[in-house]
């Protein structure tokens, strides 16, 4: 196993250190994908950075009547996606510390009531409540391909990085 992880990480390098590394498209847990922020689009670089300290998380809306969202937000713990990549889903207890939970939002958008901390990484996500029911989390997966080999990273949250100041 240990030597399956060390391939990984060494595919991950590789990739980026060369043009000759692919991403294929993400696949969705649900279908509440997110509008903003976006996920880059390469494995080497999901989370962007934003340009405020307190986003306006978007997402598609799919629910139904009698349906609202359920909105969290962690802060990462450090190299949170390295981890992933390598072969370890990040579940959602290992998302980092939570700092936001709001239930019984009607549309899909939610606002950051309070300024995040600067250059600091953070996943997020949401589901659908329908009474005391509520969905899986959202979250994502890529794969890589190169010359040596596939690393693929699964069960990720939603992400960005705040920008510096």
């Amino acid at each position: 196993m240990k030597l399956k992880k060390l391939g990984l990480i060494v595919l991950i390098g590789y990739c980026a250190a060369t043009a000759g590394c692919v991403s294929l498209p993400k696949t969705y847990s649900t279908r509440e994908r997110p509008i903003y922020p976006k996920l880059g689009s390469s494995v080497m670089k999901f989370y962007q950075v934003i340009d405020t300290l307190q986003p306006v998380l978007r997402w598609k809306n799919i629910k139904k009547e009698g349906q609202t969202y359920d909105v969290a937000v962690w802060q990462a713990p450090p190299k949170a996606a390295d981890k992933s990549i390598v072969g370890t889903p990040l579940k959602p207890n290992k998302w980092g510390k939570q700092i936001y939970y709001v239930q019984g939002i009607s549309g899909n958008y939610f606002k950051l009531s309070k300024p995040l901390k600067p250059n600091t990484c953070y996943h997020w996500s949401v589901r659908i409540r329908t009474g005391k029911h509520v969905s899986k989390w959202a979250t994502f997966n890529q794969a890589a391909v190169s010359l040596v080999g596939v690393g693929y990273a699964y069960h990720l949250p939603y992400g960005f990085i705040t920008p510096r100041e």
